[in-house]
């Protein structure tokens, strides 16, 4: 039999959630809707074209830069890491959480083949490299737009944390962190370790680098395809907040995550958020289409669908290996 204090716990979540319901569906009542669908209409098809095809091309950035980090642990071509990382954006388009990141290990690692150790290992260096190349990026923002004061404390914050990184690897002082640390984080960090000495990481940070500014590039490119006019440092600011607010997955695709980045970023601005939606959502279909439409035509859906079923099996249960 159930105790009191579960019972109501349970009543206290539901009340939680259909307060949360209600609210949710009050101000989608009053928000004005037309006004969005009017600016969705009126878009220029060419400039979203431009995003779609920057925002693309960003994958293969990433994807490149992930091979350069992996090649030194396992040997695998080219082609077979920009595949897996477009299948791992097509699992976070239908899915939460880490599963993108699963799909990815599971398919650098079936089809490489390649170890799942220096697998892991790799995709926890490309989400670090990513970090390096965003602190980068924020800190040379200033020499393309001037920074609005609500972006000056990123750019201190990146400053700050470029430093450390710089100052742990000259001094090599993360090599002695696994002694103080249980067996598994031990061998978890020896793999970390074997990408190899920092100057590995120029590549890699390079074309994050380069990943950051085709993003900033494909928001402007929506933002200004829905007649907004918004200066650099407003798309600059929708991809810092969307990026971040984004980084847990909570929902497929991060669907209205999104869209509440961009009101958030854009109203500083003077933009209303009818306009930042519609925006938000163009660039969202601009981003999805492209990545749905390699990963359907490579697998298919049932293969796509039976691909993230394995993968969330993965998280539990590792894909087999020899290593």
């Amino acid at each position: 039999m159930p105790s009191v204090n579960g019972t109501w716990r349970r009543w206290l979540l539901w009340g939680a959630v259909l307060l949360f319901l209600a609210l949710l569906l009050r101000a989608g009542w009053r928000f004005p809707w037309r006004t969005t669908w009017g600016v969705v209409v009126a878009a220029d098809p060419a400039l979203l074209f431009a995003a779609m095809v920057v925002g693309f091309l960003t994958f293969f950035a990433k994807g490149w830069g992930w091979h350069l980090l992996l090649r030194p642990l396992a040997p695998h071509r080219w082609w077979v890491a920009q595949e897996a990382n477009l299948l791992g954006a097509a699992a976070n388009n239908i899915s939460v959480a880490v599963i993108g990141e699963a799909v990815r290990v599971r398919r650098i690692v079936l089809a490489g083949p390649v170890p799942v150790g220096p697998a892991v290992a790799s995709v926890f260096w490309a989400r670090a490299v990513e970090a390096v190349g965003l602190a980068l990026f924020v800190l040379s923002a200033p020499l393309f737009v001037e920074l609005p004061a609500v972006l000056q404390g990123a750019e201190m914050a990146a400053a700050i944390i470029l430093s450390v990184l710089v100052a742990l690897f000259w001094f090599r002082r993360w090599t002695a962190l696994p002694a103080a640390f249980p067996a598994p984080f031990r061998r978890a960090v020896e793999l970390v370790s074997q990408v190899g000495p920092w100057r590995r990481l120029i590549g890699p940070v390079g074309l994050a680098y380069v990943n950051w500014l085709g993003q900033w590039a494909s928001f402007h490119l929506a933002i200004v395809a829905t007649g907004i006019e918004a200066p650099g440092a407003a798309s600059l600011a929708a991809v810092l907040v969307t990026n971040l607010g984004g980084m847990l997955r909570l929902t497929p695709a991060n669907v209205g995550v999104m869209q509440a980045g961009f009101v958030a970023a854009l109203l500083p601005f003077g933009v209303p958020a009818a306009d930042a939606i519609a925006a938000s959502l163009l660039l969202q279909a601009a981003q999805i289409a492209p990545v749905m439409a390699f990963a359907l035509s490579v697998f298919g859906w049932g293969g796509l669908r039976d691909t993230v079923t394995r993968a969330q099996r993965d998280t539990v249960a590792p894909v087999p290996a020899s290593d």
